[in-house]
């Protein structure tokens, strides 16, 4: 493998034949355009088996569950946060599957590119996503698989070096807190809803939403 191909982390679940299928279609479209990808299914490791051949070779049950699990975390934190460098998350389900919000939420914080994928119509909150998912991909998400290797494509279209896509998050992690502190002052001062969306409103024009990209 190049030394310059880009890797990407493929997030979802993997908890039902066809939930491997999908993310095994995942990992495909973006490697058949170029990308290498971690798929945790084929190249991570497999909690039961593990936690098995632990025992088997004289660790104690409860003992070997905690070995792996955080074997498993530390392996899955190192191929976000340095093994790949974007990631791809799937949200298909009704609620999207835990490890894979902690899995894009690690990655957004620390200034990686982030794509959301979604082809799967049910919400939690009346046809909108939930706010604290749908931000992590700047409320943007892909509907098919066959999108994703353009949308991956774009996040890489400016080339910035990997500071500096973490100090641009910085200051996006910086706006949010702003907002975010103006509307809790609001808030505790039982303003109504109309100076909350005033608020709103000004911190749209002033600083937009940034693109998928970022």
């Amino acid at each position: 493998m190049s030394e310059n191909r880009k890797r990407i982390y493929c997030a979802g679940p993997l908890f039902t034949e066809k939930e491997r299928e999908e993310m095994a279609l995942i990992a495909s479209a973006l490697e058949n355009v170029g990308y290498a990808t971690f798929l945790p299914q084929r190249d991570g490791l497999e909690l039961s088996k593990c936690v098995e051949c632990l025992v088997h070779n004289g660790t104690p049950p409860d003992e070997a569950g905690m070995l792996m699990s955080r074997a498993i975390f530390a392996l899955d934190v190192y191929q976000v946060l340095r093994g790949c460098d974007a990631l791809v998350a799937n949200l298909n389900g009704r609620v999207p599957d835990e490890g894979t919000v902690s899995e894009a939420a690690m990655a957004w914080a620390h200034g990686k590119r982030v794509v959301g994928y979604k082809a799967d119509s049910r919400t939690a909150f009346d046809g909108q996503d939930n706010p604290l998912v749908a931000g992590l991909f700047a409320f943007s998400l892909c509907q098919s698989i066959e999108e994703l290797p353009e949308a991956v494509k774009h996040c890489f279209a400016s080339q910035r070096s990997a500071d500096s896509a973490r100090e641009d998050r910085k200051r996006e992690i910086n706006e949010y807190m702003e907002l975010g502190e103006k509307l809790s002052a609001t808030m505790e001062r039982n303003r109504g809803i109309e100076e909350v969306i005033e608020i709103v409103l000004r911190f749209q024009s002033s600083a937009p939403v940034p693109s998928v990209a970022s």
